[in-house]
């Protein structure tokens, strides 16, 4: 479409409008699915709070493998649905998967021992495993590169506010005693339910590109393919060039995000289904601990909200969101480490716990990178499914680091986390400094481009299904 259509004159106030009018079908799908998918997957730690583990005759690090065999499947399906998604429609392979793990989270009711829950969570990561790679290439063929931090941010963000709903929902659920479903059995049957209506609802209402939008004019088809065009990433390539999975490996960018996402998603997988237990572990019930952990989500949400405020205001801030949070985790992290046995106030530990999930601003901005830092679909879907793959490894490791022996100080994985986190820090630090010189070497080599005509050549060959190496153009967004 975009070589049919020639040259488009449009003003900013009619890309402005098509922008709103992208944001108005799109993002309010995309935001609920990514929240209920979030909770989706960390309701275990809710349940463990209203004797999941004692109903379903849990003994020994059986927990631990419940919640990491989710990411082993998530692991096995990352090439194949990767692969999907670049070929068929993202939006109809999405919705049938949410059905699916919607099915899978109400038949969570029926476990009665370690086995079942092993198979239903090997499952349902099959079933999720879609979710952030459909999410990158969905933001990156709608918006420009500089809206699609914003958005990324935005539907990022729910995660932690949906953490925040479910946790409220959890603590009603949990004082339904008088039926023949226990407390927990609720929060997986609502969970459920709601994943259900929202795979219905992508598949009746997700479009697929911007050139296939019906609730857009043909004049506003073009324009929306033309305003993606200046990102030189193109919209979506139907055709595997194997010549590009090679551009992907020999890249080092590609190499510092692989590092970054394996040593932030070890602490991840913990995390997410210990964080309850840590909490606990100083001296509370389940359900002040359900309440008490409310302000984790606070500090995700609204530093992803502020973080995306900032990025609508000023350019170049996503290398800084990947580095300036995980100091604030780094802080956090040390200040419960160090306060260990200290008889410090469990409060005060509470507060510096809260601090940590200012990490999880980390991730819309890394996922950001893959959107817009590397052209070429089949580079892109190499490197997602690289990065994908050492998410699921991480997520399958980190629960590991909370043994039975160590509760509730959980000691190990303290230390272990602060350890992680600092290598993450360094490997975002060095990912910068390998855009920046590389922006440099390319405005020395072939001139700055200070206009869009002088950009237009890269335009072009972005269109082209051009990787970044080819496209001596390109220039990395910081």
């Amino acid at each position: 479409m975009f070589a049919e259509a020639g040259d488009v004159f449009y003003t900013e106030e009619e890309s402005a409008a098509i922008r709103r009018k992208l944001d108005w079908h799109l993002l309010p799908l995309m935001c609920f699915l990514y929240g209920i998918c979030y909770v989706d997957k960390a309701c275990l730690a809710w349940a463990v709070l209203f004797d999941f583990r004692k109903d379903l005759n849990l003994t020994g690090d059986q927990y631990n493998w419940g919640t990491s065999v989710f990411y082993f499947g998530y692991l096995v399906a990352q090439y194949p649905f990767n692969y999907l998604l670049q070929r068929y429609h993202t939006g109809r392979i999405l919705g049938w998967c949410i059905v699916s793990w919607g099915v899978l989270m109400i038949s969570h009711i029926g476990l009665r021992n370690f086995q079942g829950l092993m198979v239903i969570r090997v499952l349902l990561g099959i079933c999720e495993s879609c979710v952030m790679p459909a999410f990158v290439l969905y933001t990156s063929v709608w918006y420009t590169r500089k809206e699609q931090v914003f958005r990324t941010l935005l539907w990022s963000s729910m995660q932690a506010i949906f953490t925040m709903v479910g946790s409220l929902m959890s603590y009603g659920l949990g004082h339904i005693t008088w039926t023949p479903l226990k407390p927990w059995m609720y929060i997986f049957l609502v969970l459920g339910l709601l994943s259900t209506l929202n795979g219905a609802l992508w598949l009746l209402f997700m479009p697929e590109t911007p050139n296939k939008a019906k609730f857009l004019t043909e004049n506003e088809r073009r324009i929306a393919v033309h305003r993606v065009a200046q990102n030189m990433t193109g919209i979506k390539g139907y055709e595997w060039k194997s010549y590009q999975v090679w551009h992907a490996l020999k890249d080092p960018k590609v190499w510092l995000l692989m590092v970054y996402e394996l040593f932030k998603s070890i602490p991840n997988g913990g995390i997410t289904n210990f964080g309850t237990l840590v909490i606990k572990g100083f001296g509370f019930d389940s359900f002040r601990t359900l309440l008490i952990g409310l302000p984790t989500s606070v500090v995700g949400a609204g530093s992803m909200l502020i973080w995306g405020y900032f990025s609508t205001k000023y350019d170049n801030l996503r290398t800084w969101g990947m580095i300036i949070p995980m100091i604030i985790a780094i802080a956090g992290i040390g200040a419960v480490y160090g306060t260990q046995d200290t008889g410090a106030s469990p409060y005060g530990r509470v507060v510096a716990y809260w601090l940590i999930n200012s990490y999880s601003v980390t991730t819309p901005f890394s996922l950001a990178m893959v959107g817009q830092n590397i052209a070429g679909h089949t580079k892109r879907a190499v490197t997602n499914t690289l990065l994908f793959i050492l998410f699921a490894v991480g997520n399958i490791a980190g629960p590991f680091f909370f043994r039975d022996q160590d509760a509730p100080k959980y000691t190990l994985a303290i230390t272990s986390i602060l350890i992680f986190f600092i290598i993450t820090l360094f490997s975002g630090v060095g990912l910068r400094i390998v855009m920046i010189l590389e922006n440099r070497r390319r405005d020395r080599e072939y001139g700055k481009l200070e206009n869009l005509e002088q950009k237009a050549e890269g335009i072009r060959l972005g269109m082209h299904d051009k990787t970044d190496n080819e496209n001596v153009d390109f220039r990395y967004v910081l």
